[in-house]
């Protein structure tokens, strides 16, 4: 009896996925073929548990090549396509298939949905739809190198219909891509296939996206465009994704009126999907127009039913919003407010440090630590090594003792048991204890350490300076990769003349805070002279991020020269100057900073507000107007004109 679906994939030196993805699929597929294309570890060992029909291919720097060779030992009536780094889950893969057996005789192939999981854990998803399942006729093949497209043998593209199956894929993860290459192998072939010249827009819609992955936010806004105004229907998949790219470019640049207006144009096409009212809070946030960004999430939350579709991830629905809310009423001293929208991210993202971070955070304030622990056992957020070991960095960055003695009894993994064990030492102030754990630790602990969470340079540089043993710095150095790091770390032995960046000079800083260490933060912050002016103004953020806010003020009022000063300095300044009831000094300070041309909406919104307090009418309506000028469409602005 024939097959009646036939999975193709084309695999190369993939021992760490291959399994996972052919577990998720054996059993059902009535066949499975395998396309090697030059694997030198235990790939083809692995695929032939699976399978008798794995075969070579020389590789001819040609996705469609490779995916075409597989589809000619294919005998299924269906075929679907799979790379090694994705898997399904069963059941729906299971429904799929009772989809393709009702399928009318017309229907050719399917899009499906499929998830990336991008980050260091997985923590964000991202959605795109792709035809990865098609029949299996002679007048269907793949084109392009790259990004490779189902076509007919005459050229024409395949029209898919919606399928019911998700795809799960993981190789975006950041290591992974570190581990490949991905994105220069990637770009290589996109102008390959842009010399061909068949089809320049999407050509320029993937090297944006191989631009933006490398952090070439300039050169992929201008591949992004250059896609958009070539596109030929606006109704091909990768159209309405392209503009939510290049508003996320033009957000990243800062260029948010931009975006703004991009976004305004796009909801009148894409008027159901929930991207671009999204991305409008977002941008109102970064704008630090709360109120403004408060009345359009809320809106989007309250009015999900409008937004069924979404193109770059589901997030927007949820996730993204509840997480700008928390931040949004954390700012505004709800915490209550704030902790409900955090415990709602968290409840759609379960691998979110952030959306933890602050529910630990703000619990801490108002709950004792064992009722933290209670918490975090009702909530089951430490369930598994990976769980355990993000609460576990959470609760060391929050200086949560007891929670940590709590979670290092979980891990059953003993290198990273021991790499948080030292953490934990530290934050009790037994920092003899943690050498000697430190000193009887191989090398490749110490990276075991680091690769967890559970120690990294920063703390080390903390417990050499602790303890007077220096050792532990010198194998930093031969532990450390980059080599700017090792000259910071250079620097602080005393021999490395030149500062170096203040990157790293700050993170060392927040951590003697995180760990209570202040007698050593004042012994590193003597240092700051070392470094430009703009460090005193960074050191000053950081310490008004921890609230030590009058120690903040005395930092900033040490910068004479204003113009080192930024926008936040200002409102910073503001806004304690404001709790100490100085009203006057703090409209001053506003008043100077937007003379400064600092346009900041919260210096604006503050000075405003402060005249209000001090019945200033006339003054308050010409600043009201500066503001309306910039932001043309704040509704608080509006409610503030009179």
């Amino acid at each position: 009896m024939k097959p009646f679906l036939s999975l193709c994939m084309i695999v190369k030196n993939e021992e760490k996925v291959l399994q996972r993805c052919l577990d998720s699929v054996h059993g059902i597929v009535d066949e499975i073929v395998i396309v090697d294309t030059g694997s030198t570890d235990a790939t083809k060992e692995i695929a032939l548990k699976y399978t008798n029909k794995v075969y070579d291919f020389e590789w001819t720097n040609n996705f469609a090549d490779a995916r075409n060779f597989a589809q000619k030992h294919a005998t299924g009536e269906w075929i679907l396509v799979l790379d090694a780094d994705e898997y399904v889950e069963r059941t729906n893969l299971q429904e799929m298939i009772q989809q393709l057996k009702q399928a009318d005789d017309r229907v050719e192939a399917y899009d499906v949905s499929i998830y990336n999981f991008v980050g260091v854990y997985g923590e964000r998803v991202l959605q795109h739809r792709h035809t990865r399942i098609y029949r299996n006729v002679p007048y269907l093949r793949y084109d392009r190198a790259v990004h490779e497209q189902l076509r007919h043998v005459s050229g024409e593209y395949v029209e898919a219909k919606t399928g019911i199956l998700t795809i799960y894929h993981t190789g975006y993860m950041r290591h992974v891509v570190a581990e490949k290459k991905k994105h220069d192998r990637n770009a290589q072939l996109i102008e390959r296939e842009m010399k061909a010249g068949e089809s320049v827009a999407f050509d320029y819609f993937n090297l944006g996206n191989e631009h933006l992955s490398k952090g070439e936010v300039e050169q992929a806004l201008q591949a992004f465009i250059q896609a958009y105004q070539y596109k030929k229907d606006i109704r091909l998949s990768w159209v309405s994704y392209c503009l939510v790219q290049i508003i996320l470019c033009l957000k990243y640049l800062q260029r948010f009126d931009d975006a703004l207006r991009v976004i305004a144009d796009a909801e009148n096409i894409y008027s159901e999907t929930a991207d671009f009212p999204f991305l409008r809070g977002e941008i109102y946030y970064l704008q630090h127009r709360y109120d403004d960004a408060l009345k359009q999430l809320e809106y989007l939350l309250e009015n999900k039913g409008k937004y069924p579709y979404t193109i770059k991830t589901f997030e927007y629905i949820e996730y993204d919003p509840h997480m700008l809310l928390g931040q949004i009423y954390k700012h505004k001293g709800n915490l209550q407010k704030a902790i409900y929208h955090f415990s709602c991210a968290l409840s759609f993202n379960r691998k979110s440090y952030e959306a933890l971070y602050n529910v630990l955070q703000l619990l801490a304030r108002v709950h004792s630590e064992a009722e933290i622990v209670q918490f975090i056992e009702n909530k089951q957020l430490a369930n598994d090594l990976l769980a355990i070991s993000l609460v576990a960095r959470i609760a060391s960055a929050l200086h949560l003792e007891n929670v940590m003695k709590w979670l290092v009894t979980k891990l059953d993994d003993a290198v990273i048991q021991r790499g948080f064990e030292i953490k934990a030492n530290m934050l009790q102030n037994a920092y003899d204890d943690a050498l000697q754990k430190i000193l009887k630790s191989s090398v490749a602990d110490l990276q075991t350490y680091v690769r967890s969470g559970s120690l990294d340079s920063y703390d080390l540089l903390v417990l050499a300076f602790k303890t007077n043993q220096w050792d532990v710095v010198r194998l930093l150095l031969h532990l450390v990769s980059d080599q700017k790091e090792k000259e910071f770390l250079l620097f602080m032995l005393n021999e490395h003349e030149q500062a170096p960046e203040s990157m790293f000079y700050l993170f060392l800083l927040e951590r003697t805070i995180q760990l209570k260490e202040y007698e050593l933060f004042e012994q590193f912050l003597a240092l700051k002279n070392r470094f430009a002016p703009s460090v005193h103004i960074q050191v000053a953020h950081l310490l008004h991020r921890y609230e030590f806010t009058d120690v903040a003020l005395q930092l900033y009022r040490s910068v004479d020269n204003m113009n080192d000063w930024d926008a936040n300095a200002f409102v910073n300044v503001m806004e304690a100057l404001a709790v100490k009831n100085e009203i006057m000094e703090a409209m001053q300070y506003g008043l100077l900073a937007i003379s400064f041309g600092h346009h900041d909406f919260r210096l604006y919104k503050y000075v405003i507000e402060l005249m209000d307090i001090c019945g200033m009418s006339e003054e308050k309506k010409k600043i009201v107007q500066q503001a309306k000028q910039l932001y043309p469409d704040s509704e608080w602005l509006l409610k503030h004109k009179d």
